[in-house]
């Protein structure tokens, strides 16, 4: 895709399809995408439940309600198209694949409880139903299984890789809540809070495709780094398209993160172009709370001066990364199919 090229405005083309702002379109190219691990991502969601040992009827019901909450599945689909990559397809594909699902499902878990979140993707989040203190001991109960899952691997470097994971997921998670409402936020510090709540995850789920083929540390460190790439990339993306996208295309409520608190790229990019005036003014309205009218304020600021696009952009470098860390293995259908779905991931609307 070229850098010219935006996925969130309406006349936007991509090699002569139809407009990309459609959902139908959208679903279409991830769906293309996945093909190739269609099977696998079946079989991952026919065992995933088997892997959790709960003996409670809450542990079972809120286990249930989170890992079938739909979703694309997309980080055991880059573990499953890596382990493709180097031909591994042993005893513990499926188990590392559910270890990818089990720690982003444990993360939003807590992230609802500490959101006081009511609804994800339209519907009820596990803690208005069932509680938060059951919320956060299922969280617990999920990531504990994904760590018996990690060391039945018997490896340790896994173990390492997604034990740093959590680790950073929780610092980001924190990094994030002191910097809720601050104007003063600059773009390292939003750019920590991605790489620590998104990137790091996408990344264990690559390289661990590596260590589990038992291939050389720069074949999995390449890997990682193509993950964590895509990773970024996968969240420039959602935060953008929070501006510009709509509830249908996005999967979610559009406008959200303002009144959340949450100060991202597109708003923070206006500080370099916003006259005096503007940018004294989106101080004032950052410092919260930020209701509708505030909210519309700034995005009507995000639309002025294109940064929603410019995040984008940005977006798009991460993936040419990526790209150049994949490339380092030689021509296949399985690089292929990695490139295809990163390149998609641009234009990730659900």
């Amino acid at each position: 895709m070229s850098p010219s090229i935006h996925p969130l405005r309406s006349n936007s083309k991509v090699a002569g399809h139809a407009s990309v702002d459609t959902p139908d379109f959208a679903k279409a190219m991830i769906e293309q995408a996945l093909a190739p691990v269609t099977a696998d991502l079946s079989e991952l969601s026919q065992r995933i439940m088997s892997y959790v040992p709960a003996k409670t009827k809450s542990a079972r019901a809120v286990s249930a309600h989170v890992l079938s909450s739909g979703g694309k599945r997309i980080r055991p689909a880059l573990f499953f198209l890596s382990c493709r990559l180097l031909d591994y397809s042993g005893e513990h594909l499926y188990p590392i694949a559910a270890v990818t699902e089990f720690v982003h499902a444990a993360s939003l878990l807590h992230d609802d409880v500490v959101d006081s979140s009511s609804l994800r993707r339209g519907k009820p989040t596990a803690n208005s139903i069932y509680g938060d203190a059951t919320s956060v001991l299922v969280g617990d109960l999920i990531y504990s299984t994904a760590s018996e899952l990690m060391a039945a691997t018997g490896n340790m470097e896994i173990v390492r890789t997604f034990a740093r994971a959590i680790r950073l997921m929780s610092d980001g998670e924190l990094l994030q809540l002191e910097n809720l409402f601050n104007p003063l936020i600059d773009e390292s510090i939003y750019l920590r809070i991605l790489e620590y709540k998104t990137a790091t995850l996408i990344e264990a789920a690559c390289k661990s495709a590596g260590l589990l083929a038992g291939v050389p540390r720069d074949r999995w460190e390449a890997l990682g780094r193509f993950g964590h790439e895509v990773g970024m990339a996968f969240q420039l993306i959602d935060d953008a398209l929070d501006y510009t996208g709509s509830a249908e295309l996005v999967g979610k409520s559009t406008l959200s993160d303002l009144p959340e608190g949450k100060v991202t790229l597109p708003v923070i990019m206006l500080k370099a172009v916003a006259t005096t005036q503007e940018q004294e003014r989106l101080a004032e309205l950052l410092r919260g709370p930020v209701d509708a009218s505030a909210t519309r304020e700034v995005a009507g600021l995000v639309d002025k001066y294109n940064t929603a696009e410019r995040t984008v952009e940005r977006a798009h470098g991460y993936t040419m990364r990526a790209m150049e860390a994949l490339h380092s293995f030689p021509p296949s259908t399985a690089r292929g199919h990695l490139e295809n779905l990163a390149n998609k991931l641009l234009f990730r609307f659900t």
